[in-house]
């Protein structure tokens, strides 16, 4: 009767910890990686097409890399990463848990260790080359072990032949974690002094030979793909010590359950205290080993990303994190105040380093290229942002969603209907864009459409009769004054010409550019920040001033300004941060820093 207790409070207390350390892990990952989900599901389209599909399957490991895509894509759901990333957790650390009770069936101390190879995986996760297959992998393995461990009291013969088949099929469907899963199912065996137990090395074996043929014969590229955890991560990226740990771990926990078996010390009273004791640890090592390794910054741009992806503009603007000595933080910061009509306006507000902070200058990686595509689209530089957009979508190995969207438009802006039609029709295969991607089609083949759309029309009508020309060779002051030359209704593209000529200071290019285009489209008069520009510039000619758009207001204004200035020096002021109360938003201050 005691031992019926006994059991069921064991029971309990298994089930207990098992959902008191997914809890713990949702809240972490809900709060610390949030956006680090919506960043990965942004990294691939996954089709519901059966040749897409079947190329998915096709290659080694094929099965965990569908799954974990098919997965992914509900990541663009609130809160249904960190969700989906702890049930996945609780399936591998669940098969885990079945399988170690063949080892110490009476102990459950040991219960919240189970979590700790998903755990450490979870962390390597942040890593955006990292793929989401790594851990749909684990609970695939996991799963076969504890199928293997099924075969415990079958005959050697029965368990070898089970064991073969098993490393067999886990190499082909989920790739590398075989090697890890033969060796777990040796040691397994050799804990329980199961018979020949040294027959357990024929399914480890397998998987070293197959992993050979796979590099011989170019199914792989490298061991490290056959045998390691290169093949969850992209190409160019090496797996780091994390990853190690992830995978060693399985293996160093069925030593510690199979030893701990043994110990004659246990009290009912003290296994759980324990296990609470090891929760906390471990929750404490996992916020503190997961905020060492994360990127604070790129996590900053991922939050970024996702408000852009989403188009939430005032969320953009308010992102907190955001360095002014990061170009591309601060480019989609000045993008967000652009969308909500505050660019000129707020933008010497915040500090600016010149036109690296509305505009990085070179392309590096697929985030450079996706945003600079976004900067150019904004800009009305259609032919840059279909390059840059192009680039981008083929650049990421499975898509972009944002990237393909995006290209799509441009191919309706330039009247390239085949070209947008065949990436409609891609996107029609998706969960989450379908119906984004039929409503498209009312403008295929339909210059009218196009041109009445508020957002497309007003594309189309600033392309330049030298559209074919290769964009971005000339810069982007060059493009934009193509852009206004064009279609000077373009305001967007003049309030980012502007603002690019004020943050670098360039004073010719001011006056250049209202002598070009002031009266004309969107400038019929000049915003507040120019005007203060060409007051500054032109402070001795107050009639060019006036026959420029400055207003009397902005010379009464300027000419206190210059008198604040000129009392601070004879006072003997070595800074100005005193105006900035009064003039903090102005060209004028600005242009004493």
């Amino acid at each position: 009767m005691n031992s019926d207790k006994s059991s069921k409070l064991r029971l309990l207390l298994t089930v207990g910890m098992l959902i008191a350390v997914c809890l713990l892990l949702y809240s972490i990952l809900e709060s610390t990686q949030r956006f680090v989900y919506y960043y990965k599901e942004q990294q691939q389209i996954f089709l519901f097409d059966r040749a897409y599909i079947f190329g998915l399957l096709k290659p080694i490991g094929g099965l965990a890399v569908m799954v974990g895509q098919w997965l992914v894509q509900f990541f663009v759901l609130p809160h249904t990463g960190a969700w989906i990333s702890t049930l996945l957790s609780l399936v591998s650390a669940s098969f885990i848990f079945l399988s170690l009770r063949k080892l110490d069936a009476h102990g459950c101390w040991w219960v919240p260790l189970v979590f700790i190879p998903v755990l450490l995986y979870n962390i390597c996760l942040q890593e955006s080359h990292v793929h989401y297959d790594g851990l749909v992998a684990l609970a695939i393995g996991s799963f076969c072990l504890w199928v293997y461990s099924l075969l415990a009291k079958t005959h050697w013969a029965f368990r070898v032949i089970g064991g073969v088949v098993i490393a067999l099929a886990l190499f082909y469907l989920a790739g590398s974690v075989a090697i890890l899963i033969s060796l777990s199912m040796l040691l397994f065996d050799l804990l329980r002094k199961a018979p020949k137990a040294y027959l357990g090395v024929v399914p480890l074996a397998v998987v070293l030979f197959l992993g050979i043929l796979a590099v011989s014969f170019r199914w792989l590229m490298d061991y490290d793909y056959a045998f390691w955890t290169k093949g969850y991560c992209e190409y160019y990226y090496a797996p780091t010590t994390l990853h190690t740990l992830s995978w060693i771990s399985l293996p160093l926990l069925m030593l510690l359950v199979g030893v701990s078996a043994k110990w004659q010390w246990r009290k009912t009273w003290m296994e759980p205290v324990l296990a609470v004791v090891l929760i906390g640890l471990m929750t404490f090592g996992y916020l503190r080993v997961s905020n060492g390794v994360m990127n604070h910054a790129y996590y900053t741009l991922q939050e970024q990303i996702h408000y852009t992806d989403t188009q939430e503009w005032d969320k953009l603007t308010t992102v907190k994190g955001v360095s002014a000595n990061d170009d591309i933080q601060m480019n989609y910061f000045n993008l967000g105040l652009s969308h909500q009509g505050r660019l000129l306006n707020d933008l010497l507000i915040y500090p600016q380093k010149g036109m690296s902070s509305l505009m990085i200058g070179d392309v590096q990686d697929t985030d450079m290229s996706v945003l600079m595509a976004r900067l150019y689209y904004q800009m009305g530089i259609i032919g840059a942002a279909q390059y840059l957009s192009f680039c981008a979508t083929v650049g990421i190995t499975y898509g972009n969603p944002s990237m393909t969207k995006l290209l799509i438009k441009t191919y309706l802006i330039n009247g390239s209907y085949q070209m947008a039609e065949k990436y409609i029709k891609m996107l029609e295969k998706s969960w989450n864009y379908a119906d984004w991607a039929n409503e498209q089609r009312k403008f295929l083949y339909n210059d009218k459409a196009v041109e009445t759309d508020p957002e497309l029309g007003m594309m189309r009508r600033g392309l330049s009769m030298n559209s074919d020309e290769f964009v971005i060779i000339h810069g982007p002051l060059s493009d934009l004054t193509s852009v206004l030359d064009t279609n000077p209704d373009n305001q967007k593209a003049a309030e980012y010409l502007i603002g690019m000529l004020l943050v670098s200071k360039n004073f010719d290019g001011v006056i250049e550019f209202v002598e070009r285009y002031y009266g004309k489209g969107c400038l019929t008069s000049l915003p507040d920040r120019l005007q203060e520009a060409v007051v500054a510039i032109a402070e001795h000619d107050p009639d060019y001033c006036r026959a420029h758009g400055v207003s009397e207001e902005t010379i009464d204004r300027f000419s206190s300004f210059r008198q604040d200035v000129i009392t601070l020096r004879r006072n003997g002021a070595s800074n100005f941060s005193g105006l900035a109360a009064k003039y903090g938003k102005t060209f004028w201050y600005y242009m004493l820093k």
